[in-house]
């Protein structure tokens, strides 16, 4: 890099976030991210899904479409905001929401 190029600004430092070490805490929300690796239950209203293999989430989607959009997208990732509910002997979660990314598009 020479000295007339701009050097992109540090994530952490341009969101001011931070990295720490803890406990998750029962009641606390957390953004995770992660993939849907089961649906346990598609009932529309109560969604139970498992996120990477080892978290169980509860969600409340009344809409059927979107349920199946839910279950179209299972495998890829996302961020999935919860709220802890569980944390033995299985970490168990309350999920408000769920962002995921722009799909790829792929080309043969």
């Amino acid at each position: 890099m020479d000295n007339n190029e701009v050097k992109p600004a540090n994530f952490f430092e341009k969101f001011g976030c931070e990295v720490q070490f803890g406990e998750v805490e029962v009641g606390t929300t957390y953004p995770l991210y992660g993939m849907i690796t089961k649906i346990i239950d598609d009932t529309p209203g109560h969604v139970v899904v498992e996120i990477n293999f080892s978290i169980t989430a509860t969600m409340t989607i009344p809409d059927q479409a979107k349920v199946e959009l839910l279950k179209e997208r299972a495998f890829e990732p996302g961020i999935f905001v919860s709220t802890v509910t569980l944390k033995e002997p299985k970490i168990e979660v309350d999920c408000s929401t769920v962002v995921f990314g722009k799909r790829q598009g792929f080309a043969a």
